[in-house]
């Protein structure tokens, strides 16, 4: 039996120790949507995965699906994300409200777009982060992403429309 192997973008959200050498990954991908993959062997020194398929990093995977799970066959880097908290949150955040294998491309690129902009990785790249994700995922409206966060009000009722959106979700 042949099985088909699908390569996209992902952004790695987590990882989690399985057995001796294995692992399996959060990746949220762009045309799959969030997809809990097992790597085999991965903790190994010679895996040809390892250093490609770390969290907060920007890859290019390929998964098989089986009977019940994925299987993560290659990845190769984009870009390592700094592990900082002003995206760490955000992110973690991504792996709360997103549930299953649904695509989401617009909040993949948005998200991606932000990753891989040069600007500084400070509260307001935070603000922004955030309110993207939440846009995308239904919690805020389109006019919220349209403030001026260098004027305190702007970033205040964006930090407020935020609160009431991630109130929305049940999760806090």
């Amino acid at each position: 039996m042949s099985y088909h192997i699908y390569t996209t973008k992902g952004i790695v959200l987590s990882k989690r120790p399985v057995r001796e050498a294995d692992r399996i990954y959060t990746i949220m991908t762009r045309d799959l949507g969030l997809v809990h993959a097992t790597a085999i062997g991965v903790r190994k020194e010679a895996s040809k995965l390892r250093g490609n398929i770390e969290p907060f990093s920007l890859s290019v995977v390929s998964f098989v699906k089986g009977k019940d799970h994925w299987r993560l066959t290659s990845a190769e880097l984009i870009l390592n994300i700094p592990s900082t908290p002003t995206i760490a949150g955000p992110l973690a955040l991504i792996e709360k409200l997103v549930q299953g294998e649904v695509p989401n491309p617009e909040l993949f690129d948005a998200v991606e777009k932000k990753v891989l902009s040069l600007g500084p990785y400070d509260e307001v790249f935070e603000i922004h982060l955030v309110s993207q994700i939440l846009f995308h995922l239904g919690y805020l409206k389109k006019s919220d992403l349209n403030l001026d966060l260098s004027v305190q009000e702007g970033k205040k009722y964006l930090i407020n429309a935020i609160n009431n959106g991630l109130q929305n979700t049940h999760l806090t």
